[in-house]
């Protein structure tokens, strides 16, 4: 049976981030607002959204939404969908052996989580268990 998360306005994004990395141990996701998604392109240090908040008092968009995946959406889907219902800027992240943190870009993008987790999980990346 495949594994699904879902998300509404009404769950905390530490809630999403744990059931994310649940069922993708080796991928992690990270969600931030436009403004500072911007400063990141910049080079600027950037610090998260608060993980206590939920999609609701964090979003940008306002409506209602629900996003679901499985380990067959893409990448660049569950990003696009983040960006589109919730206004949200979402990256699909993983961290390699050396512990150096990378967020998805080119081919990756195009995979599915189930692939992309096999993949980083034989190339030796680490698990990211969530505390």
């Amino acid at each position: 049976m495949a594994r699904e998360v879902t998300t509404t306005g009404s769950k905390k994004l530490k809630t999403l981030m744990k059931q994310f990395n649940e069922h993708f141990p080796y991928l992690r996701i990270k969600l931030l607002s436009s403004n500072m998604a911007a400063k990141a392109e910049r080079g600027e240090t950037i610090f998260g959204l608060d993980i206590e908040k939920t999609l609701s008092e964090v979003r940008e968009k306002t409506g209602s939404g629900k996003i679901s995946f499985t380990g067959r959406k893409n990448v660049k889907t569950i990003e696009k969908e983040f960006d589109e219902i919730f206004g949200l800027y979402a990256q699909i992240c993983y961290t390699k052996a050396d512990g150096k943190r990378y967020y998805t870009t080119g081919s990756d993008d195009s995979k599915t989580l189930t692939v992309l987790n096999r993949e980083k999980e034989a190339a030796g990346c680490k698990k990211d268990i969530w505390n």
